[in-house]
């Protein structure tokens, strides 16, 4: 049997960097023990990363999640034959320092005003680092009121956007800051967005 448990969250420089993760786990021999516990606080830094940005955490296996991490570091641990406790410090690929390239924020013209439309959108991104960076583009668009997300997984995700303007103007708008956002080729299919354009 293996349990694990959590120390609240101490304040991150990045989501992709997820730190104090408290473990436990016991098994036949500390090896395994220690196998558990990076198992759990693995998935653990990966459902606080979710949360920080927008997901729900779930829809991942142990091995992609693993697939995902660029290095765990051990902040203290404590070994017996059977049992292990650690405090851990989780880096997904991409991230670790906070800020990064791409769009500088600039004043929004159109904050405050309401979506006058909604459109449903799928995004796909090979990276945390590319997902968090077309979320920040999208909520700092002029055009976008808002961006609800209705199912996140490791490569994917389905957005509801709130738009102040129709959607083709919005399209156009959203080109400058570097993302494409264009319909779907099949009736009642959703749009299409992504990192690119202008």
């Amino acid at each position: 049997m293996s349990t694990a448990w959590l120390v609240p969250a101490l304040a991150q420089d990045s989501p992709l960097r997820q730190t104090g993760i408290v473990v436990e786990a016991t098994a036949a021999d500390a090896v395994q023990a220690r196998e558990r516990a990076m198992v759990q606080a693995r998935r653990t830094a990966y459902q606080r990363m979710q949360a920080a940005t927008g997901g729900s955490g779930d829809g991942a296996s142990d091995s992609q999640i693993e697939s995902m991490v660029a290095s765990t570091i051990i902040e203290q641990e404590r070994i017996s034959p059977t049992r292990y406790v650690g405090r851990v410090t989780v880096v997904f690929r991409g991230g670790g320092g906070g800020g990064g390239g791409g769009v500088a924020a600039v004043p929004n013209p159109m904050a405050g005003q309401p979506a006058s439309s909604f459109l449903e959108a799928t995004a796909g991104f090979s990276s945390m680092r590319e997902w968090l960076e077309l979320r920040r583009r999208l909520v700092q668009a002029p055009p976008v009121a808002n961006v609800d997300i209705l199912g996140l997984t490791v490569d994917s995700a389905r957005l509801r956007l709130g738009l102040r303007t129709p959607g083709p103007e919005a399209a156009a708008a959203l080109q400058a800051a570097g993302v494409t956002l264009i319909p779907g080729t099949m009736p009642g299919e959703a749009w299409r967005v992504g990192l690119g354009g202008g």
